[in-house]
């Protein structure tokens, strides 16, 4: 409990002092979606790419974790792992990627919640994982649906609708299978299409 209140401590300095400027931005998104409200740390953010859909298994293309509300750029933050490797960014900037968004909820504990943030932080800077049809919680490397399976599987909650090997998804864990896992739900759904 004693490292949880540090760490918190630590992400709302960092919420304080770091500019979103220094986190990754992709930018040049296309879509509006209205901002979510009701947010909590460790809710999930998915979204829909057409584009990426044609080699992504499933509706759903991309995933992240919520970390923490960055209050001098009166926006969430959010853990994920792109072709850049695992990055901070900014809820506005995922949301403006995707013509269909969702935000999930997992059916826990908010220290549950608290501890997989703290595992998916962790990984910042870990380089992408292109090995999409296998998964590992303590790995090298993240795909995006592999952080936020690996930081829920971590502390006793395995968000994989599919946990085994599948003709689908393989041995890995697609956005897809998180959306459709009974230990999330949705709490936020918006279509720009």
């Amino acid at each position: 409990m004693r490292r949880l209140a540090v760490f918190v401590g630590l992400l709302l300095l960092l919420a304080t002092l770091s500019p979103v400027s220094a986190f990754s931005s992709k930018g040049g998104g296309s879509y509006y979606h209205p901002y979510p409200t009701g947010l909590i740390p460790g809710d999930i953010v998915i979204g829909h790419n057409p584009t990426s859909a044609i080699v992504i298994p499933g509706y759903w293309t991309h995933t992240g974790l919520v970390a923490y509300y960055d209050n001098s750029a009166g926006d969430w933050v959010i853990i994920e792992a792109t072709f850049e490797g695992v990055v901070l960014t900014t809820l506005r900037d995922f949301l403006s990627r995707y013509d269909a968004v969702a935000v999930l909820r997992v059916k826990t504990t908010d220290t549950v919640r608290w501890n997989a943030v703290v595992f998916a932080y962790q990984r910042l800077g870990k380089p992408y994982d292109y090995a999409w049809y296998t998964k590992q919680v303590y790995g090298d490397k993240y795909y995006c649906s592999e952080l936020v399976w690996a930081a829920y599987k971590a502390n006793g909650v395995d968000v994989d609708a599919n946990p085994g090997w599948t003709l689908k998804y393989l041995g890995g864990v697609a956005p897809q299978e998180i959306y459709d896992d009974s230990d999330t739900y949705v709490i936020y759904y918006h279509s720009d299409s």
